[in-house]
């Protein structure tokens, strides 16, 4: 299975782990965006990496709580070309499926 690493906020960890939020979202950084986009090799966007869950975990100590969860989709928000996106106008979308996995939570 396709992971992604993401550190979250303890609210925000609380909050998917609750069921209460449903979609994460991330900066349109290059950071991100290698992550998470495949391009071309033009640089053009040719679409999102095949990721299938995201490991999510709430702090960097022993024993942190951790939860794996599905990914159903991710998209660019809002619609516009690749070329006009910038950190300020856009942000990954990430839409998530149900918990796989809970560790320490």
């Amino acid at each position: 299975m396709k992971t992604l690493n993401l550190a979250l906020k303890r609210i925000h960890f609380l909050e998917i782990h609750s069921g209460e939020k449903k979609e994460e979202f991330r900066a349109f950084t290059d950071y991100y965006v290698d992550r998470l986009a495949v391009k071309n090799e033009d640089g053009s966007f040719a679409g999102f990496r095949d990721i299938e869950a995201v490991h999510f975990f709430s702090g960097s100590y022993e024993n942190a709580p951790e939860m794996i969860v599905e990914v159903k989709e991710i998209f660019l928000d809002p619609e516009m070309k690749w070329e006009k996106r910038t950190e300020a106008n856009t942000d990954f979308v990430i839409v998530l499926g149900n918990i796989l996995e809970k560790k320490n939570c």
